[in-house]
This record gives C-alpha cells, sequence and structure tokens, in this order.
C-alpha cells in the first residue's frame, strides 16, 4: 500500500528545541515577581496570544522597522502586560520586563522528550525528515548542540529567503528540496497554531499541532502532547 505522506517537516523553537521556563512562562513568573497579579486564565491567554502575535508575519516585520529593535521589544512587553490586564505604570513596567530579558533570562534549553525515538522510527520507514524555522539565520549550531544534526535531509530558516512563517511560501520552499514531493504528502509539526498550523494548512499541508500545554483544545486540527504521536498521526489513530 503506498505510504500518505512522503515527509515531516518540524517547527525548531518550542517544538524541537525546548526552553525552560518558554519566554512566555518566564514572562508570567517575572510579573509576578513585580507584585503584577496573574491567574491562570490570564497565563492561557497570554501564551495563546503570544503565539497570535507571532504568527503575523507582516505586522512583525513592519513593527521592526518602524520601532527599532530596543523599542520593539518594549512594546512587546507592554502588549504581554495589557494581555494579562495589568493597568498600573505600564511603560515602568514593560521597561523591567525587557531588561529581565535583555540579561536575566537564561533558560534551560533540551531538546523535546521522544525526539530521537522519533526520528529513528521515522527514518527507518524511510520519511523525509526537515526542520523549517522562522528564525533570522541558519541554525547548525542549535541542531549540534541538541545532537540531532544527523537526522534531518533539509534545514530552512525564514531569514534564508525573506520569507516567514505562515508566509506559503517557506513551506512550499521546504519542499522544493525534494523532486516531485507533493504538499498533501507532508506533515508539519509546530507548536504554534497561527504561525505553523495556519501556515501549513494554507500550503497545502497537514498540519499537526504539538501541544503539551493544551492550549488548542477547541480547535479542528490534529494535536499530540508528546511528539512520538506523530507516528500515530501517521497512522490517523490520533486526536486530542
Amino acid at each position: 500500500m503506498t505510504k500518505q505522506y512522503k515527509a515531516i517537516f518540524f517547527d525548531l523553537d518550542g517544538t524541537l528545541r525546548i526552553p525552560t521556563p518558554s519566554p512566555t512562562q518566564a514572562f508570567v513568573d517575572f510579573a509576578r515577581t513585580q507584585q503584577i497579579e496573574i491567574d491562570e486564565t490570564a497565563v492561557r491567554r497570554v501564551k495563546i496570544w503570544s503565539h497570535r502575535y507571532w504568527g503575523q508575519d507582516q505586522l512583525l516585520l513592519d513593527e521592526m522597522k518602524r520601532l527599532g529593535e530596543d523599542a520593539f521589544w518594549i512594546n512587546y512587553s507592554r502588549q504581554l502586560l495589557e494581555t494579562v490586564e495589568a493597568t498600573e505604570n505600564l511603560e515602568v513596567h514593560a521597561r523591567r520586563v525587557r531588561e529581565y530579558f535583555g540579561s536575566d533570562y537564561l533558560p534551560e534549553v533540551t531538546l523535546a522528550e521522544g525526539a530521537v525515538q522519533l526520528f529513528a522510527e521515522l527514518k527507518e520507514a524511510d520519511y523525509l525528515l526537515g526542520v523549517v524555522s522562522n528564525r533570522t539565520r541558519p541554525f547548525p549550531d542549535v541542531l549540534a548542540q541538541l545532537e540531532i544534526t544527523e537526522w534531518f535531509d533539509m534545514t530552512l530558516a525564514a531569514g534564508e529567503i525573506g520569507c516567514w512563517k505562515p508566509n506559503t511560501a517557506i513551506f512550499d520552499h521546504a519542499r522544493s528540496y525534494f523532486p516531485d514531493l507533493e504538499a498533501a504528502e507532508c506533515i508539519y509539526v509546530g507548536d504554534n497554531y497561527f504561525a505553523d498550523g495556519l501556515g501549513a494548512s494554507s500550503a497545502g499541508m497537514t498540519p499537526v499541532i504539538y501541544d503539551p500545554e493544551e492550549l488548542y483544545t477547541d480547535l479542528p486540527l490534529m494535536r499530540i502532547k508528546e511528539l512520538p504521536e506523530v507516528t500515530a498521526v501517521l497512522n490517523q489513530t490520533v486526536y486530542h
């Protein structure tokens, strides 16, 4: 029987490369040290908001160009604060958040649990594997640090082609590494519903949302809580 899928592409940050705490969780933790009250409903809200924000490629490019780097990050910090409904001294707190991330945010970085097991199973089954990231520069050093370089047939940083997810062109470019590979033969695994899920879907690929925190329980895409569940997706047996 012919396989439905031939290639699996992965997002990098938040999917394969896991920082603990994540940037948004670190924001929450830091804000609480500043006596800003944030309940668990607001934590979920700000994490989804952050995904939505980073899934707006043209808006991000326009704001970075308009504001410059430092003002961009202060503005982003202010929007995080507004999303958790902080109302007092927003400009002061936004600058403190910016300073925290500029100097004190030092997460522990690990490979997502079960990743190597998954790669080995996929390679054994002759799937093509790739990493497609919204990073501005190529990332061979990151893959080397995670000790996963050998598993991938291609890698692509958005900055290499000047095109960022969810723009369908970056997904099309990833396919172009493999002659005759159709979009319908590809799965894209990523943690960001807006950049990864909607982008891959628009490009004709099958999106799978890596959602260990269960942020997206009410959305109509396949979700997994652990990376090895990709193998079940290939057999169309998993819907969380």
